[in-house]
């Protein structure tokens, strides 16, 4: 009873204080929602401003270049990045980085690849596909997703949606696509296991109706504020402790301390024992430290299984996590799905979270939005995640370029 009514108390004296002084804080709180909405407002202004193109990618017949040409693709548009966004601009301007979006979609069996940009970079996006894919084919296409309803789930369709995140630090890699090669029988023979074959035959086995779409965002990781930390990493693997930060006093103290010892500034030396690292620490160390040596992009993976209620397959759902196992490694980095992006399945009220965060999934879907959670992903890792099947992958419902496009010859007359 007395807790009771010190409560009382307690609330009644906060009461009075607000009651008395809110002459005083009103002002600061509602100039602080304007700073906010107003910034909101112009950010919503400059993204529909944007004007952006779908592309198709037509994959050739024959691939036979690894996703090493990809990963030249991905490097190329980190031209893109001219600096960090200044303040004013995205204050006054609503400005963001700009992004790209990658995707493979596929409905009915059929897999399509995509990549969605500003229509100011589609020769920049073109150039370098066709630079390292010469027989692809780019054309504009119309959006896969209008074919669907405006807003799901609804009483026909019911659909299931999450963003990958990894399970480490940036700096720890996944499993790259060197990793998935081995030497053939001639020199200039590789054999390849492609990561991307497992995508695609899921998508294979959708029914008439049912929808997968990967999305992969990206954007430049400008700056080397992921490499810093990355370095963090690496002195936590070679077992040094992390410097604490000295503050002016701390440093005016050892100052003087060193001019009234003799001028010395040297301290005294630090005797460190560190432990000999292991032959997997050593191999994770080598692997983190390469990782450094790749352009840097800030981004995430989107899922997104779209299906009839009468239709739903678990299996379309294991399908596609598993194959994101591929690019795990044990002693390095994987993928694992943000629990707060996908829908719960149990909990208080769950069914109408669950109801709440697909609704919203597939806006973000047919937006294109960025992710809610970005990870940084190198141009290496891009390449494994998104690049053209090779000859190895047989998928009937696969659409391939059926003949090369060859030029005109040379002094042909015209007219």
């Amino acid at each position: 009873m007395e807790q009771l009514l010190l409560i009382q108390d307690s609330l009644s004296i906060v009461w009075n204080v607000l009651s008395l002084y809110w002459w005083l804080y009103l002002p600061i709180l509602l100039f602080s929602a304007w700073l906010v909405s107003f910034e909101t407002y112009n950010r919503l202004n400059y993204l529909a401003s944007l004007e952006w193109i779908l592309l198709e990618i037509r994959v050739p017949r024959e691939v036979n270049k690894s996703p090493k040409g990809m990963e030249q693709v991905f490097a190329a548009l980190y031209g893109i990045f001219l600096g960090p966004v200044r303040w004013q601009e995205k204050f006054f301007k609503g400005k963001v980085p700009d992004w790209f979006s990658f995707e493979i979609a596929g409905t009915g069996g059929e897999t399509h690849f995509y990549v969605r940009t500003q229509t100011k970079y589609r020769n920049l996006v073109e150039s370098q596909i066709y630079a390292q894919y010469p027989d692809v084919e780019l054309v504009e296409a119309e959006d896969y997703v209008s074919a669907l309803p405006p807003f799901l789930p609804n009483q026909e369709y019911d659909l299931w949606g999450g963003e990958e995140i990894l399970s480490k630090e940036d700096a720890y890699p996944i499993r790259t696509y060197p990793e998935f090669e081995e030497k053939g029988t001639g020199p200039d023979i590789v054999k390849r296991i492609d990561p991307i074959a497992s995508i695609v035959e899921t998508i294979a086995s959708l029914d008439y109706k049912e929808y997968i779409s990967i999305q992969l965002l990206i954007r430049p990781a400008g700056g080397d504020e992921w490499v810093k930390k990355g370095q963090a990493v690496v002195d936590k693997l070679m077992g040094k402790k992390a410097k604490p930060k000295e503050d002016w006093l701390t440093k005016t103290i050892f100052g003087i301390d060193a001019l009234l010892s003799g001028g010395s500034s040297e301290k005294k030396e630090e005797k460190k024992e560190h432990e000999q690292l292991s032959p997997g620490k050593q191999e994770v160390l080598k692997a983190v430290e390469r990782n450094f040596t790749k352009l840097g992009f800030e981004g995430g993976i989107r899922l997104v299984y779209i299906f009839p209620k009468n239709m739903f397959h678990i299996t379309h759902l294991a399908a596609m996590n598993g194959a994101f196992k591929q690019f795990a490694s044990p002693s390095l980095n994987s993928f694992k799905l943000n629990k707060s992006t996908t829908p719960p399945i149990r909990g208080f009220l769950y069914k109408q979270k669950a109801y709440r965060r697909k609704s919203f999934m597939y806006r973000k879907l047919r937006d294109r939005s960025f992710v809610q959670k970005p990870i940084i992903l190198t141009t290496e890792e891009l390449a494994t995640v998104y690049h053209f099947p090779d000859v190895s992958v047989k998928s009937p419902l696969l659409p391939r370029v059926e003949a090369k496009k060859g030029e005109p010859p040379a002094g042909l007359p015209i007219g």
